[in-house]
């Protein structure tokens, strides 16, 4: 996209950046000074006032009274990341003030997902609480939260999936999707929900000149929060950017005891920062596991523990389940991609059922296929007889596609870029054909070749220095969805005798890029060797920069993106 030179040249004087910073803010829609400012410079003070969701001064009204009695709650939260740590969040919270609810999280294979009858009935085994917070779930449970009411319990919902039944459930519900609210509260996933709604109890009981209330620290929790948001693939703007800022900050200074076990787990240092990707691709798969193969119980008391060497035990535990994931989830990608090769290669939109295939890893299979293909993708296994799964998506609104595909859908929901879906094994077919079809109409340029890619801006090679990714690292971080790391292009680069392959079967490529009276640029390209150009012949490259760390060092790495032969 090109800016206007006299636009760029004003934003960087006025906020005393580069005009390459200039550029990326006012390809991402950040014309005005005091938008550009909050972006770069989030604030804690920049947080709304919770109250401006509605229902939350019922809600809160209602936690009060279960409080002063110390009457008993129960608490149902979904077994994903963003379900756990809402979970997690909630329970420390209410701990601190004499309640100590009980709290479950469904067992996928035999209670499905979210508040489902079969956790219901669990919950009412175990005991008969005055007061139920659904998390994560409950918007599209009308038959269960009317049982509940029946009996004379209270139902509280805090949720951010969108309504897909006619109407929504008894209780008192905090959805932003279900009423006029701002785009920062609707971009919010369940557990920043649940950290406005927290935030909304302490200043109701710091106003009663509660103790209790002034002790607790809102902000060491946006570790917790940041967590559920990036896993959830929130966008990273609005409230959900200060709140991960903030949370990956916070990894650096002090790690709660179940936080510092899973990041040793992962082998992330003590002390550092982490970024949107380590949360992504090391710490959010490992919490996910125990709920897709196991029991999500698991991860919860993980964030729960108060002592280091039993959440060692937990994390341990837990990054065993995480490697029999990723070999289940390895072949069910190798399979899922030759099926895609063979016969929907050129379908806008990949819908892809094994009756083999492990449910519980059909949610990561399905991120993977969208990503590297460029599409919305759905896989399905069989539960029970009902082909169910999960679809995910980087660019198309998934909700959207569903809604005019539910007629062939036996139960259906989620968000944008992440759903859930279940029909009859015989429906597919058709559903497929219609998804596709509903693809096609909703979206003008589906790629199903190449993608064409954003340039934030063409640098010269002597431009990039420690100083320029101090600036990208400061004011565009983090990273995250609707706040993409931004690709640079560099022109007429050569790749020299110095270039080497490595990894199993010399997949990736490191290479170096020379400058004049400079040091060399050192970069790397994964699973780039198949396509990698020939030596010594001038191409044009688009990379992200950024820090890489070694051996507690830190140094400058380009990472390839694409290439092709200079003009």
């Amino acid at each position: 996209m090109d800016c206007d030179e006299g636009q760029m040249d004003f934003l960087a004087a006025k906020l005393g950046i580069s005009k390459v910073l200039s550029a990326i803010l006012l390809q991402r829609g950040f014309e005005k000074i005091t938008d550009a400012e909050r972006f770069i410079a989030p604030k804690i003070s920049n947080l709304n006032d919770p109250f401006l969701l509605k229902n939350m001064d019922h809600a809160i009204a209602l936690l009060d009274r279960y409080v002063q009695r110390k009457s008993s709650v129960s608490i149902i939260g979904d077994y994903d990341v963003d379900g756990i740590t809402s979970t997690a969040l909630l329970v420390d919270i209410l701990r601190r003030f004499g309640i100590w609810p009980q709290y479950f999280v469904p067992r996928r294979f035999s209670e499905g997902y979210g508040m489902s009858k079969e956790i219901v009935r669990r919950m009412l085994k175990k005991s008969r609480p005055g007061l139920v917070i659904a998390l994560d779930c409950g918007t599209n449970s009308v038959d269960e939260i009317r049982f509940l009411v029946n009996k004379g319990i209270d139902v509280l919902v805090i949720d951010h999936h969108t309504l897909t039944v006619n109407q929504a459930p008894p209780g008192i519900i905090i959805n932003p999707h279900l009423s006029e609210h701002s785009v920062s509260l609707k971009s919010m996933c369940a557990v920043g929900l649940v950290f406005k709604f927290v935030h909304a109890f302490l200043k109701h009981r710091r106003k009663q000149g509660d103790e209790r209330a002034f002790a607790i620290r809102l902000k060491s929790y946006f570790d917790i929060v940041a967590l559920g948001t990036i896993a959830d693939m929130m966008p990273v703007l609005h409230e959900n950017r200060i709140i991960v800022k903030y949370g990956l900050q916070s990894f650096a200074k002090e790690r709660r005891p179940g936080l510092d076990a899973l990041c040793a787990v992962a082998n992330i240092p003590s002390g550092q920062a982490i970024t949107q990707a380590d949360v992504s691709f090391k710490l959010a798969p490992r919490i996910n596991v125990s709920g897709r193969l196991f029991d999500a119980l698991l991860p919860v008391e993980l964030l729960l523990a108060d002592d280091i060497s039993g959440a060692m035990v937990k994390a341990q535990k837990i990054d065993r389940m995480n490697r029999e994931r990723q070999r289940i989830e390895q072949a069910v990608v190798l399979e899922a991609k030759k099926m895609v090769q063979e016969h929907y290669r050129d379908d806008p939109g990949i819908v892809l059922f094994n009756p083999d295939w492990h449910s519980g890893v059909v949610g990561i299979v399905a991120g993977k296929l969208a990503k590297e293909y460029g599409r919305p993708a759905i896989v399905l296994s069989l539960e029970r007889g009902v082909a169910k799964g999960s679809g995910r998506s980087s660019s198309v609104n998934l909700f959207d596609v569903l809604a005019e595909c539910s007629a062939y859908l036996e139960d259906w929901g989620g968000h944008k870029m992440a759903v859930g879906v279940a029909l009859k094994p015989g429906d597919i077919d058709i559903f497929r054909n219609t998804f596709n079809r509903v693809i096609l109409q909703l979206c003008s340029e589906i790629r199903t070749g190449d993608e064409e890619i954003e340039i934030a801006y063409v640098l010269d090679r002597d431009d990039i220095d420690e100083f320029f990714v101090n600036e990208l690292e400061d004011y565009l971080h983090p990273y995250g969805q609707q706040n993409e790391e931004p690709i640079f292009c560099l022109k007429n680069i050569r790749f020299t005798d110095t270039t080497e392959f490595f990894g199993i079967d010399r997949k990736h490529v490191r290479f170096w890029i020379e400058r004049k009276d400079r040091p060399w640029l050192s970069g790397i390209g994964w699973d780039m060797a198949s396509h990698f150009p020939e030596r010594n012949r001038d191409v044009d490259i688009l990379v992200c920069i950024a820090f890489d760390f070694w051996n507690n060092e830190r140094f400058l790495l380009l990472r390839l993106v694409d290439w092709r032969y200079s003009l």
